[in-house]
């Protein structure tokens, strides 16, 4: 039989998403990004929803999903493409552990609210002089004061978005719409939809970036990305 030239195999998908993840993590580039996120998505998704029904716990894959490649994205720099397992155990890691931490909020979240007498009472205190009562009026003014500041900046970042990332913030963001609502309305695919919402928050945070740094002083290659460039690992 004939012999088989080995160097024009195609790799398996798992062994082909670890190549993607150390190219990323090696160039920091949106491409190299978008690419690792199409080939691994689909079946790092299908992982998160058995994982999710499995346990029962009360989360959306979606956003499980699209936390997990923040996280991948944020630590691209702890990946080791010889690690057992590749991308995939490391990606699933991830994804398992935004799981878990989703479940303990929701879990703190019931056991503060779940007795709101008892809550009310903690809250209450008949010990306050008057002088700290008056510091506290202070700090409530200040903090007024600093957040109108914070949403001015904001709202001059959010202006210079481009209409679709507008667009896509406001639905996700003020109107609450799931990701299938947005794509739909938007003409996107649904797993396309969560990297349009993606790398719209992060222009809106390297704009907010930008116009909350001093004057004179120039942001981080980080918090301005030009383009549609990921940042470079410093």
């Amino acid at each position: 039989p004939p012999m088989i030239q080995t160097d024009t195999l195609v790799p398996a998908p798992a062994a082909r998403e670890s190549q993607l993840m150390e190219r990323f993590r090696t160039e920091r580039t949106s491409e190299a990004f978008e690419r690792l996120y199409e080939a691994a998505a689909p079946a790092l998704m299908a992982w998160i929803e058995r994982f999710v029904a499995t346990r029962r716990f009360p989360v959306d894959p979606f956003e499980v999903l699209h936390d997990t490649f923040v996280n991948v994205y944020r630590y691209a720099g702890s990946f080791r493409v010889s690690a057992p397992g590749g991308f995939q155990a490391w990606a699933r890691t991830i994804a398992g552990n935004v799981v878990r931490r989703a479940r303990t909020r929701s879990r703190v979240a019931g056991t503060l609210f779940a007795d709101s007498d008892g809550a009310e009472k903690a809250l209450v205190d008949g010990a306050r002089t008057p002088a700290a009562q008056a510091e506290d009026v202070e700090t409530a003014e200040r903090l007024r004061a600093e957040y109108a500041l914070l949403l001015a900046h904001y709202a001059a970042a959010y202006a210079t978005l481009k209409e679709r990332d507008r667009a896509a913030l406001h639905m996700v963001e003020v109107e609450g719409l799931d990701y299938a609502e947005v794509g739909r309305r938007l003409g996107t695919a649904r797993s396309n939809t969560k990297m349009v919402v993606f790398r719209a928050r992060r222009r809106l945070m390297a704009a907010l970036a930008r116009s909350l740094a001093p004057a004179g002083e120039a942001s981080d290659g980080e918090a301005t990305p030009r383009g549609d460039r990921a940042p470079r690992a410093a």
